[in-house]
């Protein structure tokens, strides 16, 4: 995968793949102006991106999946840029009210820019006030972002969790589920062949079985 650490107009043309086109220029000037290294990986299943704190041998550094559609990639990368100025500021790694300033104010300049489309711009401003450490955990914002996704083939006849009703039974990960009662943010479900209880994402893509 290719490593964001050269020239600008190099890094301005790898951004072209994965970010919104009026983010492009902006976001060049932050890793040049911070000396941050953006790295573009692999797919993950449990990240979208890490930061990682400048060191004697290496300056900051970001990772992030390249897989991920514009605006989550670029919301990704906000979120650890986040941490570096939270670094910068204050040699913080946490999620804490720190970290949530510099997010929610990078968060701000680009809805001011005009680059999202108008169900993600209005689930990112109601986000800001309640930002955590998972922007999946606020759902109305993940089902505005993954609305975005280019689905495969194999996707098509797949649902969210959320939409089935309590009692449906679906498959997920090559097993069959019975959705039960939601925990606060996830949905408690039972395998059928074990009995064994699990906690799903409400945005989970399952399959229906009818």
């Amino acid at each position: 995968m290719p490593v964001v650490k050269q020239t600008k107009e190099d890094i301005k043309q790898i951004l072209s793949s994965y970010i919104p086109v009026k983010a492009i220029d902006s976001i060049a000037d932050i890793i040049i102006g911070h000396a941050v290294m953006v790295k573009i990986t692999r797919s993950r299943k449990r990240i979208h991106g890490t930061y990682r704190r400048p060191t004697p041998q290496q300056a900051h550094r970001i990772t992030i999946n390249h897989d991920l559609n514009p605006y989550l990639f670029l919301i990704t990368l906000l979120h650890e840029f986040a941490h570096m100025h939270a670094w910068q500021q204050k040699q913080s790694l946490q999620h804490n009210n720190i970290w949530k300033k510099c997010f929610a104010d990078l968060l701000m300049q680009y809805i001011d820019k005009d680059i999202f489309p108008s169900d993600v711009k209005s689930a990112l401003i109601n986000h800001i006030p309640k930002i955590t450490s998972s922007d999946f955990l606020d759902i109305d914002l993940t089902r505005a972002l993954l609305s975005y996704n280019k689905n495969c083939e194999e996707e098509n006849d797949l649902v969210f969790l959320s939409d089935l009703p309590v009692d449906s039974c679906f498959m997920y990960n090559h097993k069959t589920f019975i959705k039960q009662k939601q925990l606060r943010k996830y949905f408690l479900c039972k395998e059928l062949k074990t009995n064994r209880m699990y906690k799903y994402h409400p945005l989970a893509k399952v399959k229906q079985v009818v």
